[in-house]
């Protein structure tokens, strides 16, 4: 039976997780990833029964961003398109099938480290998580090994059956290349799992129209700003769930 990192609901928030998308500053990232450290592992399908128990989900939003050819700018650029996905029937969580997504990620394996290694390199951790995950799920171009992804916030969904046994560490990987290459050099490894590619950010604006079509996470997500500006698409949703 395969395991899978979880920690106590209890442990943190003192059992009162904040509903949505929450995120974290950069000064409190490093206290925040030690709370979330201090975990264990639990065979998969128990964890998957025990919502008093949450499994960490490392979740990257994987965008594009236009280099400046003038040198460093001001300030950051904005994204100029994201990374989007949908689940087939070839998922294992048959509740995502058909969900369009903007993050990609999976459980905490053991092979991923143990758990005194998780308390004492918390960071990397995580990171050796999220990294394997990405490099079993895509192609991704060879830029993408020079940034490393930054943890920006945290998932969580209550309301759904999914969510109230997972959390998610949110991290953006932003690549340094225009559109059309981030396109032409990023493929979905897992084809038997899902399908898609890189989208401008008004192919993502169309798909938002119907909020439905997307997982819970990626529709905090994207209320919150994450993916990137798409102008009025990301107003205030109705009330279908989500934040």
């Amino acid at each position: 039976m395969s395991e899978v990192f979880v920690v106590d609901r209890a442990a943190m928030f003192a059992g009162r997780w904040p509903q949505g998308y929450q995120p974290i500053a950069p000064a409190d990232r490093a206290e925040f990833l030690a709370q979330a450290a201090a975990g264990r592992f639990e065979p998969r399908a128990v964890a998957e029964e025990t919502p008093a128990w949450k499994q960490w989900i490392p979740y990257c939003v994987i965008r594009c961003v236009e280099p400046d050819p003038a040198g460093e700018p001001e300030s950051p650029p904005e994204p100029t398109g994201v990374l989007l996905v949908q689940r087939t029937t070839g998922q294992s969580e048959a509740r995502l099938h058909g969900s369009w997504s903007i993050g990609l990620g999976g459980h905490i394996e053991p092979v991923d480290g143990h758990g005194k290694e998780a308390q004492a390199r918390p960071e990397s951790f995580f990171l050796n998580a999220l990294r394997r995950e990405l490099e079993e799920e895509l192609v991704l171009p060879a830029d993408a090994a020079t940034v490393t992804p930054q943890l920006v916030g945290l998932l969580n969904d209550d309301a759904t059956a999914v969510g109230s046994v997972h959390a998610g560490l949110v991290y953006v990987l932003d690549l340094p290349l225009p559109l059309a290459a981030a396109k032409a050099s990023t493929k979905v490894r897992e084809i038997s799992k899902m399908r898609g590619g890189f989208g401008a950010l008004v192919e993502l604006a169309k798909l938002w129209q119907t909020r439905s079509q997307f997982e819970s996470w990626s529709r905090f997500l994207i209320h919150a700003g994450v993916a990137g500006p798409m102008g009025d698409s990301c107003a205030e949703e109705s009330n279908d769930g989500s934040i």
